[in-house]
């Protein structure tokens, strides 16, 4: 989800958007949250709160519109981006300008445009990914929309895996960075191919379907192509067989390695039922899970936008 100022009050403007808590920038927080978006939340302890804005800015949902990018496009001071179409939907990567990983290791972040220019030319993972291509990793991303975890964005998602392992010569096991909604996307896709992976990276990310964005819109949210194909009813029968938190023994059984970063405030995509306890899940199955826990932050904000822990685990050996 995109980033916003920790600080913000529903009478200031949010990192310049005007966003405040129970809608962000007019849309409701659940709409918004879908698009990738963060929301407000409350300050950190012990750190002084910046100055709000003399008068709010009114919401503006075409500047929220915008920021999911149409074109592939993005600079990095260590990279050069290569445009691609999948499956008919727009995708790339980053090609490290310096020395290559001698094992052409890889990171592939979802949702996608995180890693590129928004529709606004704003890089929100800039952070990151200029850490990732200075290590030689390349970086990767496809636009699947906000399929919630849909068996269809699963198939793009490989096809997408394919194109690029080939094309580009990467390693065969992908280290997935996966945020908030791009939490049930990256699972979703994860356990189904779960020789693939290496290594998966949360931040913040939804993995139960439950509580983010529950059933009823998990059957709405998707564009048609990519959604479930199933009724309401359907799915919630069948929602074991779907929910990337219950799909999870193919990815252990695999080594797959496991890391979080959650704000213990997190009211939109919460820490318990969503990091808690797939560590938890997990680690009863064999596998390995951390959770990495940032009191006092919510669904946003530069510690996780910044995290040395993360960056180490998915660059590391």
């Amino acid at each position: 989800m995109g980033r916003m100022d920790r600080n913000a009050r529903s009478t200031a403007p949010v990192d310049g958007r005007g966003c405040a808590t129970e809608t962000v920038c007019g849309w409701p927080r659940v709409l918004a949250a879908a698009l990738g978006l963060s929301v407000v939340f409350l300050p950190l302890a012990g750190r002084a709160q910046e100055k709000p804005a003399a008068q709010p800015v009114t919401p503006n949902a075409e500047y929220i519109r915008k920021l999911i990018p149409e074109r592939i496009e993005g600079t990095y001071t260590s990279g050069r981006l290569v445009a691609l179409e999948v499956a008919g939907r727009n995708a790339y990567v980053v090609e490290p300008t310096g020395t290559v990983d001698p094992r052409r290791r890889w990171i592939w972040i979802f949702p996608f445009w995180l890693g590129i220019h928004d529709g606004h030319g704003q890089l929100h993972h800039r952070w990151y990914v200029e850490r990732y291509l200075k290590a030689g990793f390349h970086v990767a991303g496809i636009d699947v929309g906000t399929s919630c975890g849909s068996p269809a964005g699963a198939r793009v998602s490989g096809q997408f895996y394919e194109q690029v392992q080939r094309q580009f010569r990467l390693h065969e096991r992908a280290r997935l960075v996966v945020q908030s909604n791009g939490g049930l996307i990256g699972y979703a896709w994860a356990s189904r191919q779960p020789e693939r992976v290496g290594r998966i990276g949360g931040i913040c990310p939804a993995t139960d379907f439950w509580t983010w964005p529950g059933p009823y819109n998990v059957i709405q949210f998707p564009t048609r192509g990519l959604d479930y194909g199933l009724t309401y009813d359907e799915l919630v029968r069948n929602s074991s067989q779907y929910n990337p938190i219950d799909r999870l023994e193919p990815l252990a059984r695999q080594g797959v390695r496991i890391l979080h970063i959650h704000g213990d405030r997190d009211d939109l995509v919460p820490l318990g039922p969503n990091s808690t306890e797939l560590s938890r899940r997990y680690r009863r199955l064999g596998g390995r899970a951390e959770v990495v826990v940032i009191p006092g932050l919510g669904h946003g904000g530069t510690p996780l936008y910044e995290s040395q822990p993360l960056v180490d685990f998915l660059l590391g050996d």
